[in-house]
């Protein structure tokens, strides 16, 4: 004997679906965020070692082209606080969705609960 779940509950399933899944994809957002931060900050660490008159390149696609260095270690400056106050930015929003997740999930629990149901 099957018993069905009131349509609010199943609406709050799905909901938690869709929360679940978006939470899901900010992670690997941020990964890859931290990640471009990381491979940005080791370009500019490297590229500040090397002498101001050493011929320096930059990849355009596939295509190199020779960069003043000074206009480099800003463009790429630059490029690095975007991403942290972006990181920053999705951090936040991750914290806030987990957060919103785990009460739903707390709230359909004890609905379930309530029907003597549980999640599988």
């Amino acid at each position: 004997m099957a018993q069905t779940l009131p349509p609010a509950l199943e609406q709050e399933l799905q909901k938690f679906d869709t929360m679940r899944r978006n939470h899901e994809t900010l992670q690997m957002l941020v990964q890859s965020m931290q990640q471009e931060l990381s491979e940005t900050k080791a370009t500019l660490e490297e590229l500040r070692k090397q002498p101001d008159d050493v011929a320096t390149y930059k990849a355009v696609g596939q295509v190199l082209f020779r960069a003043d260095k000074a206009k480099l270690v800003e463009e790429l400056d630059d490029k690095a606080k975007t991403l942290e106050m972006g990181l920053a930015s999705r951090k936040k929003q991750l914290e806030s969705l987990s957060e919103k997740l785990k009460e739903l999930q707390n709230k359909i629990q004890i609905e379930l609960g309530k029907h003597n149901l549980q999640l599988q």
